[in-house]
Formats: structure tokens, C-alpha cells, sequence
């Protein structure tokens, strides 16, 4: 399976997403812009978008809810090793209260991996993030980033956006 994103402007992903009603987008607001992601197979109809095979999946990613994406740049000999940690630990969190969805996005151009997790709240998100499991499972990257890492990661937030509540 696949994974589909793109950036935009809301109303301008809206009309996408009105003009290919056989997809199931799932659209996303952040302060810094709009997203459009959606799941598939073939060839994405975004133009100018970002592609990626879909390596790990838990949960039915909701109409509600939080969604923080990790963005990790993992060096072309680290790949199986990064790939193998999530492989191993990937049961860990859907049992944590809030949690609805996780992917791990591998893409098909490139070495920044997405580590898509979407949670019930921004608050369940945080709660999980201080809790102790969260801590047991990072405490290695706390002391220093794994060698694989090829550029420090990022991460981007977003809130779900159902139209029917934000018209």
C-alpha cells in the first residue's frame, strides 16, 4: 500500500478532494498550512506531492483527531536497522489511551521516513509523550541520535478537519 501527501491551501484541497470522491482524503490543518493524505494503490493525483510505501500500519486513521508526524532522515545503510527498531516495538502504543492510528512511511524518493501517529487529543498525544512507556522506548536518542540518522528530525502537527463541523 501506499501513502499520498500534498500541501495546500484549505479551500484549494477541498475542491480536490470534491473532484476525486472515490478517495478517502483525510485533510489536516496546521498554523503552517493544509495537508491532504490518503492511502491507495497506482499512481498518486497529486502533481506535486509526496509518495510513500506504507511499511507498518495500526489503526483506522479517524475523521477526528490529532495527528503528529515525525519527519526522520535515515542514512541509505541504516535503513534496515531503523526499519527493524519499528518492526520490533510496533505493539507498543495501541493500547495507550487516546491512540487511534500509526504508519510508518518509508519514501519512494528520498530518506526522510514519516512516523505518522494520530491520537483522540492533543492532550492523550502528550500524555503518552510523558509517560513512562514513551521514555523506556527513547531513552537511547535521549543521551544522543542513533548513527543512522542523517539530519536532525523534525516534527509537524496537525488537527484532523471534518467540513461538516467547519462550515
Amino acid at each position: 500500500m501506499k501513502a499520498y501527501m500534498t500541501t495546500g491551501t484549505l479551500d484549494f484541497l477541498i475542491k480536490m478532494e470534491m473532484k476525486y470522491q472515490a478517495i478517502e482524503f483525510h485533510l489536516m490543518n496546521s498554523p503552517s498550512g493544509a495537508l491532504a493524505y490518503y492511502e491507495g494503490e497506482g499512481k498518486s493525483i497529486f502533481t506535486a506531492g509526496r509518495t510513500y510505501d506504507v511499511l507498518l500500519s495500526k489503526g483506522k486513521i479517524e475523521e477526528k483527531g490529532y495527528v503528529v508526524m515525525n519527519h526522520i532522515t535515515v542514512t541509505d545503510e541504516g535503513k534496515p536497522v531503523f526499519e527493524d527498531g519499528f518492526e520490533k516495538r510496533q505493539h507498543d502504543m495501541v493500547h495507550i489511551a487516546g491512540f487511534q492510528a500509526f504508519r510508518l512511511l518509508k519514501p519512494v524518493k528520498g530518506n526522510t521516513y514519516v512516523v505518522f501517529t494520530q491520537w483522540t487529543s492533543e492532550q492523550d498525544y502528550m500524555n503518552w509523550k510523558n509517560s513512562d512507556s514513551f521514555k523506556k522506548s527513547h531513552e537511547e536518542q535521549a543521551v544522543k541520535p542513533p548513527a543512522y540518522f542523517a539530519d536532525r528530525p523534525y516534527v509537524s502537527t496537525y488537527h484532523m478537519i471534518n467540513e461538516d463541523e467547519d462550515e
